[in-house]
């Protein structure tokens, strides 16, 4: 059962993600300085994981959701602290290498599903794609880390996106059932835990498929027959 987490309790409770690298007044941001409390509050409420807030798994957690804030919302590469610019690189379920630069410009969306027959990046922008979600998900899309598997510098762990389809989704209407993405990571950090390799391996074919009403989204159809919507780039 959801735990019910009002405003002014998300806004103190102990567990409320720590985002950093927030506060520079210098920091040229996408459009505003972006608000959490939203995301936050149905983080605190739906999370099926309780790190200690002194854990290893809450620092990573933190890190991760820190450098999506940077990904969604920062556009100079001067005001990111959660990677080295010089040697970041992004990868999805083992595709090409994406430099700082082209993440700033494409986005989380575009560079997680630039190879999904279900979503066509190459029709969207860094600003479409997270409009997209936004509409479908105007709750929050909340993101927890499951289980560590490693520490540093090569940090391994699965984890958990998920949100409530209560907005239309291009021109399908919502249904309010629970959308999820479950995935793993793989990431190289350095001496000052500043990412230098970033690797995503996730399916997000359920996903999109249920968004756009296809039956043959979740199906593994081995004969050749129908659609096989491996995530893989071979």
């Amino acid at each position: 059962m959801p735990t019910e987490i009002s405003p002014a309790t998300s806004l103190d409770h102990p567990d409320t993600p720590k985002r950093m690298y927030m506060d520079d007044p210098e920091i040229e941001w996408r459009t505003v300085k972006p608000n959490y409390d939203l995301v936050n509050r149905k983080y605190l409420a739906e999370r099926s994981k309780f790190h200690p807030a002194d854990s290893l798994e809450k620092l990573v957690e933190n890190l991760v959701k820190t450098w999506e804030m940077e990904s969604t919302h920062k556009i100079k590469e001067k005001d990111w602290g959660t990677v080295d610019p010089e040697r970041y690189i992004f990868r999805t379920n083992g595709g090409a290498p994406k430099d700082l630069a082209n993440n700033i410009v494409n986005g989380n969306y575009n560079m997680m599903m630039d190879n999904s027959p279900l979503f066509d990046a190459s029709k969207e922008t860094n600003a479409s794609s997270h409009f997209l979600f936004k509409t479908a998900f105007p709750d929050g899309f909340a993101w927890e880390l499951l289980e560590l598997y490693s520490g540093p510098p090569k940090v391994s762990f699965t984890w958990r996106h998920w949100a409530h389809w209560t907005g239309p989704y291009r021109n399908n209407p919502p249904t309010g059932e629970l959308m999820e993405l479950i995935g793993s990571c793989a990431v190289e950090v350095d001496e000052n835990l500043k990412i230098v390799d970033l690797q995503v391996f996730f399916d997000p074919h359920p996903m999109l498929g249920r968004l756009m009403k296809r039956r043959d989204a979740d199906d593994s159809d081995s004969s050749g027959d129908g659609p096989r919507l491996c995530p893989f780039q071979h």
